[in-house]
């Protein structure tokens, strides 16, 4: 298990920073990142805005991006023909923008200091581009990442499978295409945005989140010294 500083309170929400370095990050403040993914019924509109609202309080920058890559790749490896894919992720893709648009609204004037992009907008930045070359690089070798990406891939896909099914090639492929696209912001968001420092935000310990800033022996891929992980889970009671 990665080091966890004490949970705190802060604006009702829950906040604990996981690993050895991302409390002084979380404390220099300089920009978090949130992740947004469709079918997630934890993002509703209120848990977006309260999470929002304390990091436009605590960071210089914050940045909110959501999943696109593969859904619409993931919903034809499950039967969709290409058309319905195609409007199925549209609408997922509307369903999202649309709580991310509404809980900005909520905040108030400090949404402005809010960007909110795509994934696939990042497909093709530099920054992006060399981080995730360093991943691949790194899942060619480091076999505890690869084990660890594998399986959240196929925990991605149990969700979506009849009980004891066995998930198709092709089901597999688009579910690793969807995790690899969001490991680069687990290991080097400042060079990705071109910020001092970053703290990734979600609101539980991904098990990338838990391999990665935990105690790993050199030479196996770790997060840069300015990348910081936290929990920043809304209090729903």
């Amino acid at each position: 298990m990665p080091h966890s500083e004490p949970a705190l309170i802060e604006n009702d929400l829950d906040i604990v920073p996981v690993g050895m370095r991302s409390g002084d990050l979380l404390r220099r403040g300089d920009h978090a990142l949130f992740g947004v993914s469709t079918g997630n019924s934890y993002f509703t509109r209120r848990c977006l805005a309260e999470v929002m609202a304390w990091a436009v309080d605590r960071f210089e920058a914050v940045d909110v991006v959501h999943a696109d890559v593969a859904l619409e790749a993931m919903l034809e490896a499950f039967g969709y023909e290409r058309p319905a894919a195609r409007r199925s992720a549209a609408k997922q893709l509307r369903g999202v923008r649309r709580r991310i648009k509404g809980a900005l609204e909520d905040i108030g004037p400090d949404a402005g200091r809010v960007r909110v992009r795509p994934l696939s907008d990042f497909l093709d930045q530099p920054g992006y581009r060399e981080v995730r070359a360093q991943v691949r690089t790194a899942l060619r070798t480091d076999m505890e990442l690869r084990s660890v990406r594998d399986a959240m891939a196929h925990q991605f896909l149990a969700k979506r499978l009849a009980p004891g099914a066995l998930p198709l090639p092709a089901q597999t492929e688009a579910a690793l295409d969807y995790v690899n696209a969001e490991l680069p912001f687990f290991v080097d968001t400042p060079h990705i945005l071109g910020v001092d420092s970053s703290v990734h935000c979600y609101h539980t310990v991904l098990a990338l989140g838990r391999l990665l800033f935990g105690e790993r022996p050199t030479g196996l891929l770790r997060p840069a010294d300015t990348q910081g992980y936290a929990i920043v889970a809304a209090c729903l009671a």
